[in-house]
């Protein structure tokens, strides 16, 4: 197996070995994917649900397709210096189309990949009205998708079960099978958190949403109960939708742009993140992955 093109991968699985929780913001483009890394966040996540949102105003349905999250992941990956676990969907369709997945992802420079046991069309996991996979069809799917790799690219095997019972033993599967990390999601109640943690071997991940369905605890907590990995999909989506909801109304009825600068960074602020990350990010890759000094 040879080494990631960027290290990140090598870079995510030492976090993922060090004490203690990683929390995984979920980013939705370049510039989200810059501030959260600015903002001292060491792993990023490229959601899924943002893409579908942000880029084609979709709800996440199964509509992207991979050519639109391995273009996306490119640009995310090409601007920031900390490993970015994409959100694959399904894999975007069977075995073959599985395999295809992982190497397009690899070569954009993803750290891991999700994959989840869904079928179409799919739904947010803290949506009603989830519908999976069998068990032997997601498992072939899971298991070419751990053959097909080759590089450290971690993989993020994900059940939506909404049968707690079912989707602790597709948990232990995923886990027998080689899967590097183990995501339930849409979780109903601390109690199947706290039964994940006792019962389920392995790095353990958890997805809290606001207003979603799983009950929302301080991540110190979460890894109290047994989750490694502590992700938050959607609040960066949430809160630059608001914050243009209320100020863009602002000034659609005031007509006057001093009136939401309080709420705005400067032109001269605005170029100076800008042209710094774009010089960061012009300087080559060193051997260990990150850029060079």
């Amino acid at each position: 197996m040879r080494a990631s093109i960027n290290g990140m991968s090598e870079r995510l699985r030492l976090l993922l070995a060090e004490p203690g929780y990683v929390e995984l913001p979920g980013c939705y483009d370049v510039l989200s994917a810059m501030v959260l890394e600015e903002v001292g966040f060491r792993c990023l996540f490229l959601s899924g649900y943002g893409v579908a949102a942000s880029l084609l105003g979709n709800p996440d349905i199964g509509l992207t397709t991979l050519t639109e999250t391995s273009a996306m992941a490119r640009q995310v990956v090409g601007r920031v210096d900390v490993p970015v676990i994409v959100d694959a969907d399904n894999g975007y369709g069977n075995e073959d189309n599985v395999v295809r997945t992982v190497r397009e992802l690899e070569y954009a420079g993803a750290a891991a990949i999700v994959i989840e046991d869904q079928v179409l069309p799919k739904r947010c996991g803290h949506s009603a009205k989830k519908e999976i996979l069998p068990f032997p069809v997601y498992m072939r799917k899971l298991e070419a998708a751990l053959h097909a790799r080759q590089s450290p690219l971690c993989i993020v095997a994900r059940t939506d079960a909404t049968d707690i019972d079912e989707g602790i033993q597709r948990a232990k599967a995923f886990h027998a099978a080689g899967a590097d990390v183990l995501l339930i999601d849409g979780l109903r109640s601390l109690d199947h958190v706290k039964r994940i943690g006792q019962e389920v071997p392995g790095c353990k991940q958890v997805n809290i949403i606001h207003g979603g369905a799983t009950p929302i605890l301080p991540a110190a907590q979460f890894h109290e109960l047994g989750m490694k990995i502590v992700q938050y999909s959607t609040p960066a989506l949430y809160v630059a939708q608001q914050a243009l909801r209320t100020q863009m109304q602002k000034l659609s009825e005031t007509h006057d742009l001093n009136t939401i600068a309080d709420a705005s960074v400067t032109f001269q602020q605005f170029q100076n993140f800008i042209e710094d990350r774009y010089a960061k990010g012009a300087q080559p890759v060193s051997a260990a992955g990150g850029r060079g000094e």
